[in-house]
């Protein structure tokens, strides 16, 4: 309810009086009431950054509304202060009127403590974070691949059953992310994974149902980068040696530091432009004076 304002003789005896009936909030008969500064800026201190910020739109610049995502493992006092002001500043930057506040906590417990309201002090004004913890999470059922992995994750799915731990390769598999991304999501999920969970898991990526979708190929793409940079490696060490060669063949005779430069250089860009130069350069000091 909004607080009646009032403008009484009475209200002009003492600050208290006066605030007490402008914003209807309880304040005690003996207070003193001083000018703040008006730079915002400076009142707002550089460390409140959040963890993640979801800007969400239709597809158009003008966005629908912006996310604050918050990871939350233990009790924080400066979270009452930081949060609101989150959500004031992001809502300011992105211009948007719907700013939401997410915390995803995996201790039920301290979900609890972040579920409280923060009350800003204004009439009206209160923050109530949406908390997301084990016991108040979104349904398992019908969700996409991505919000499977978050459950399995926070964790909200039981990964210590076959029939989990198969809803969890699934999602794994069904993400389409590339077979890179895809190793990065198993070992993400083994980590968070029990022990119990992890045996589980791992036994079914050696079966042969999974074991294509999994350990082979992420064999395949481990051999294949490991021959792509063999590769590379392999032009990088020939073109060094093609430096030297020029410099001894025509008797420039560098020394054994710019030997050493040569042999420690990756950059074939750089091994590319000494070559050209010890091809030309009346001196070996000439090919690296650069």
């Amino acid at each position: 309810m909004r607080p009646r304002w009032s403008w009484s003789n009475s209200t002009r005896r003492s600050p208290s009086s006066w605030l007490r009936a402008v914003t209807g909030l309880a304040l005690p008969d003996a207070v003193d009431a001083r000018l703040g500064p008006t730079s915002l800026n400076a009142v707002v201190p550089a460390e409140f950054r959040a963890d993640a910020v979801v800007i969400v739109s239709d597809g158009s610049s003008k966005p629908l509304m912006v996310i604050v995502i918050e990871p939350q493992g233990r009790d924080d006092e400066t979270k009452v202060f930081a949060w609101p002001s989150y959500l004031a500043n992001v809502r300011s930057a992105v211009k948007c009127k719907a700013a939401v506040l997410i915390v995803v906590c995996p201790d039920p417990r301290e979900a609890e403590k972040c579920r409280g309201v923060i009350a800003m002090g204004h009439p009206g004004w209160d923050l109530w974070p949406v908390v997301i913890d084990p016991k108040h999470a979104p349904a398992a059922d019908g969700a996409s691949p991505y919000l499977t992995l978050f459950l399995a994750c926070l964790p909200a799915l039981d990964m210590e059953t076959e029939e989990g731990a198969r809803r969890v390769l699934a999602a794994i598999r069904d993400t389409g992310a590339s077979v890179a991304d895809r190793k990065t999501l198993t070992a993400i999920i083994l980590k968070r994974a029990s022990d119990a969970a992890r045996q589980i898991l791992e036994d079914l990526m050696a079966a042969t149902e999974w074991k294509s979708e999994f350990i082979e190929s992420y064999v395949n793409v481990g051999i294949e980068q490991g021959r792509e940079e063999g590769l590379a490696q392999g032009t990088i060490s020939a073109k060094a040696d093609s430096i030297i060669k020029a410099l001894d063949v025509r008797h420039l005779e560098p020394t054994a530091q710019q030997r050493a430069q040569v042999a420690a250089c990756t950059d074939l860009d750089q091994l590319n432009r000494w070559f050209e130069l010890s091809l030309t350069a009346a001196t070996a000091a000439d090919v690296f004076g650069d």
